[in-house]
């Protein structure tokens, strides 16, 4: 009897002891390992999981609860800027939380934040963070990557309620200039600033079957739709944005560009829906192939401001002989333009890739592929 007991709990607990990510990394994120064959451990509190994800150690760490951060590194009260018109966090909108003091349209005003959110937990190399079924949950706290940390896979894990009061409250995932990273099956929700943000020295990333929700009760464009959501501004960022929901944006979802370098970006089978700003906002230093999309009810796919960015968004025989394949056709429903754009330096950059780009499915089966499979708790 003892044996029987011993070898159920053996059995019941190992596709749960041994988890390790599902699939494997694709685009630009291709050749990640994230912590490899390292044994999956369960971090016990926050303390303990915040130093597994510091150091540069191979690791494999499961998320199986909610840690909740609020109030985990206490609050911060001190004076800072509200707009002097009506879109303020006392009416739907946000305060900024900003140094340097308020500008001419902001009158001075006591905050109070929670410190836990406003940084995200810093993050090594060699990293896999694997959220299981739908209880891998950060609340209140992003992450944050150590400065050309590498080999990291984030993957089924929610980042939820950063300040989203406050402007400046919290990002969700900051980048800094980070060789191979994957993240995939997420969602990320409630942030007081971006969602996503890559910065400075460029970093080499896939963001797959994500959900950026932007639902918010302090919307800086004061209509329950977040504002800032995504910057791409690494000076050499190579970034693959394959197979995400977003929907309820009213602004940079995503923003491309920086003052130096450039961005090289496929965008490919994205679900936009019931965004009521712009989607894509796309600087000089763009280089984006944007390729079997599909937006519903979307405002402004894409602002009149990226017309000096280099994008191809059309199928093309100039696909076939620098890609090696075809091209996919964008789909809008009930959207504003999407003006066709035909760069061939878009092609000619992505070529020097040529292992990396992802063949897109048709445009038409985007909507139920991505609906059907985004986020946490379906791998």
């Amino acid at each position: 009897m003892q044996i029987a007991v011993a070898l159920f709990y053996l059995c019941a607990s190992a596709p749960y002891a041994f988890a390790q990510h599902k699939g494997t990394p694709y685009g630009f994120a291709k050749g990640v390992t994230g912590g490899g064959s390292a044994t999956p451990a369960y971090p016990k509190d926050i303390a303990q999981l915040k130093s597994w994800l510091a150091d540069d150690m191979a690791r494999v760490t499961m998320i199986d609860k909610t840690f909740d951060f609020i109030g985990s590194e206490g609050t911060v009260t001190e004076n800072r800027c509200r707009m002097k018109d009506t879109c303020t966090a006392a009416n739907g909108g946000q305060d900024t939380i900003k140094q340097g003091g308020c500008d001419d349209n902001e009158t001075s005003i006591q905050v109070k934040y929670d410190k836990a959110s406003y940084v995200g937990m810093p993050v090594g190399s060699n990293k896999s963070l694997i959220g299981v079924g739908s209880k891998g949950v950060l609340h209140g706290k992003g992450l944050r990557f150590n400065t050309a940390a590498k080999n990291v896979i984030i993957q089924n894990i929610h980042i939820d309620n950063l300040n989203p009061q406050y402007v400046w409250g919290g990002d969700g995932i900051s980048l800094y200039g980070n060789d191979g990273v994957w993240i995939d099956h997420c969602k990320i929700s409630r942030t007081g600033r971006q969602h996503f943000v890559s910065h400075y020295e460029g970093s080499r990333v896939t963001i797959s079957n994500t959900e950026f929700d932007g639902r918010t009760s302090y919307s800086h464009s004061c209509n329950g739709d977040h504002y800032w959501t995504f910057i791409f501004g690494g000076k050499a960022d190579k970034i693959t944005l394959d197979r995400n929901y977003w929907h309820d944006l009213s602004g940079r979802s995503p923003k491309i560009g920086s003052s130096e370098g450039t961005q090289i970006i496929q965008a490919v089978n994205n679900w936009f829906s019931s965004n009521t700003g712009h989607n894509f906002d796309i600087s000089s230093s763009g280089r984006v192939l944007i390729e079997g999309n599909r937006w519903e009810n979307t405002e402004t796919p894409i602002t009149t401001g990226s017309s000096a960015a280099k994008i191809w968004s059309v199928p093309d025989s100039s696909c076939t002989s620098r890609l090696g394949r075809n091209c996919e056709l964008n789909a809008l429903t009930a959207s504003g333009d999407f003006p066709s754009r035909k760069d061939s330096a878009v092609l000619d950059e992505l070529a020097k890739y040529k292992t990396n780009p992802v063949t897109p499915i048709a445009y038409g089966n985007v909507k139920g592929t991505v609906s059907g499979n985004y986020g946490i708790g379906r791998i």
